[in-house]
């Protein structure tokens, strides 16, 4: 049985399907490469074909959606789909992505590959910077978001994926190469697709934080965790902000130029006090509801940011004051992979931490 899985794995990895390498960590033991705190801990080598069965635990690995055949429309797209269904379904569903399938008769759904909101903003710069800056008006008026769903997807030869023969290790181990929200797990026979894993799902089964990252960060205060990392300097914070007299066009351009999923609005005129939050998620809201402006003379990525924002006293934050456990759980609760860190009055950018800070031990 053992080389029957392990000659289906090697086939699957001379496959597009997945970009994930060929990892030893459901075969043989890892003790050389796992840190010492990490090493008796069962969480950390449990296959993720059994985190998959774990419907039984209360947390997030309970709720984790399956993905067979026609089973969940919730998180499946027809690739005959538009940009605007795909805006519509994320935003309705409360998603940052969607899986894109081809239906079928004889195999069923078959995996084509992912929409995600990144991808939207990227797709929106690209027009902007197409259409210029006299046309702008124009942009969001309906012709580009009746575009395919394929101009927001990422394929399959590019995706990033895991089997469910990895483990758990192997997959905290890939967020050093790459911070993702969300990770496909792809069956290496069949190429379908078993189910999705976030963030939260592998750090936090059974809905507690997973010990040997709140061993690490209890007591410790995001102050100091920000002190030794890069979201601290004066340029990042520069990178991260944008001016609230900027428009919805810079806010896209910028993210997708610097890679970003989310920018502080700051009052620029005035010691940069902090007046908001702009995201990818607010951008992918103001395209699903097109409709709705259609007619009103407000289809432009010229209106402000400040009209379609989450204002200061609503955004999501932290503060140097705050225990690091605490922040850690809540970026996991919202499934984000930045937090911002600002003074205890909320109106001043400090730096910005990544889920990376968090997690460098464990790579350690």
């Amino acid at each position: 049985e053992m080389a029957l899985i392990a000659s289906r794995r090697a086939s699957h990895v001379g496959r597009s399907f997945s970009t994930m390498p060929l990892v030893n960590s459901f075969y043989e033991t890892r003790r050389n490469v796992v840190p010492a705190f990490a090493r008796d801990d069962n969480w950390a080598y449990t296959p993720l074909a059994n985190v998959l069965r774990a419907t039984g635990k209360s947390g997030t690995c309970g709720r984790m959606p399956s993905f067979r055949g026609r089973d969940d429309k919730r998180y499946v797209i027809s690739d005959k789909s538009s940009i605007i269904d795909a805006c519509t379904q994320m935003v309705e569903q409360r998603l940052s992505f969607l899986v894109v399938v081809k239906p079928s008769i004889t195999a069923g759904n078959v995996v084509v590959g992912v929409a995600t909101e990144h991808k939207y903003v990227t797709h929106g710069a690209r027009k902007i910077e197409e259409v210029g800056e006299d046309e702008r008006s124009a942009f969001l008026a309906g012709w580009s978001l009746s575009d395919s769903v394929h101009a927001i997807m990422t394929p399959t030869d590019r995706m990033l994926s895991v089997t469910p023969y990895d483990t758990v290790q192997t997959c905290v181990d890939l967020l050093e190469k790459k911070l993702f929200r969300y990770l496909p797990i792809v069956a290496p026979d069949d190429d379908s697709l078993r189910g999705i894993l976030t963030v939260r799902d592998l750090l936090r089964p059974a809905g507690a934080l997973w010990a040997p990252i709140a061993h690490l960060w209890e007591n410790k205060p995001v102050g100091e965790i920000l002190e030794g990392s890069v979201g601290s300097e004066a340029s990042l914070r520069e990178k991260y902000s944008i001016d609230r007299k900027g428009m919805i066009a810079d806010a896209v351009l910028q993210m997708s130029r610097e890679t970003l999923n989310f920018l502080v609005v700051v009052d620029k005129e005035n010691d940069n006090k902090i007046h908001g939050v702009f995201t990818e998620r607010h951008y992918v809201t103001y395209g699903s509801k097109i409709a709705e402006r259609d007619g009103t003379g407000k289809n432009s990525t010229n209106e402000g940011i400040e009209s379609i924002m989450t204002p200061a006293a609503s955004m999501l934050r932290a503060h140097p004051g705050m225990d690091g456990a605490k922040c850690i759980d809540m970026m996991l609760d919202n499934n984000v992979r930045f937090m911002p860190v600002t003074n205890d009055e909320g109106t001043k950018m400090l730096g910005v931490l990544s889920l990376r800070d968090f997690l460098k031990p464990l790579w350690s």
